[in-house]
């Protein structure tokens, strides 16, 4: 099901200004590291809370929307989604409601989740958290999502998600541990050097592909940058 989206609140970046060079730089580094790359789901996560990875993922998918063919943005942040509020659109339903909304076990969603086409901002299509769960971990880990992310992979040109802290529960390293996904951790200025090694040694036990960090500087939109 796809429904347009309305228009985005002001948490984005004008992709024809001067914010958005950092985000082209970001799609271009990641572009040219296809050696280290396992396919086209990207996962933005940090180590702790409040370090900007939503933002950096909203943008980033945002800005390579002008340059793939479709990007896919999905709210995999279960426990404190943002991306709904971020784009103006509801939280549900959305891929919580999808997935979880049949009989037990672990088959397959009959169902795409709702897709919110942001129809003002290029080929950007948006996927949110959806309802409250409280086994997203559980969810996060299973076939049925294993199997959404494959779906999601052939359909669109990139797949970005927004996933919660590391540090903080154990979706994004389920997230990071499905197949044809690469990792980008978010740092700032006043990231701890222990959370960040631990958040790194959480992702190499589970043998998740990390391609890269960005430095988030933090400021206004005006100012952002790495």
């Amino acid at each position: 099901m796809a429904v347009d989206a309305p228009a985005a609140s002001a948490g984005l970046v004008d992709p024809s200004s001067p914010s958005a060079e950092p985000f082209r730089s970001l799609r271009l580094a990641l572009e040219l590291r296809t050696e280290n790359r396992r396919g086209n789901i990207i996962l933005f996560t940090s180590s702790e809370p409040s370090e900007g990875k939503s933002t950096v993922a909203a943008n980033f998918a945002l800005v390579s929307s002008f340059s793939q063919s479709s990007v896919l943005l999905v709210d995999g942040d279960l426990r404190r989604p943002t991306l709904h509020a971020l784009f103006n659109t509801p939280r549900s339903p959305g891929l919580v409601d999808a997935l979880s909304n049949f009989s037990s076990g672990d088959s397959a969603p009959n169902e795409f989740p709702p897709v919110h086409e942001v129809g003002n901002l290029a080929r950007l299509s948006l996927i949110t958290a959806g309802k409250q769960f409280a086994r997203s971990g559980d969810l996060v880990s299973s076939k049925r999502m294993a199997t959404f992310l494959a779906a999601a992979s052939k359909a669109y040109g990139l797949v970005v998600i927004d996933a919660p802290p590391l540090l903080l529960a154990a979706d994004a390293a389920g997230f990071a541990a499905h197949p044809g996904v690469d990792v980008v951790l978010i740092v700032t200025r006043n990231s701890k050097r222990r959370s960040t090694m631990s958040a790194l040694r959480k992702l190499e036990l589970i043998g998740a592909n990390v391609i890269g960090m960005v430095a988030n500087r933090e400021g206004s939109l005006s100012t952002y940058g790495y």
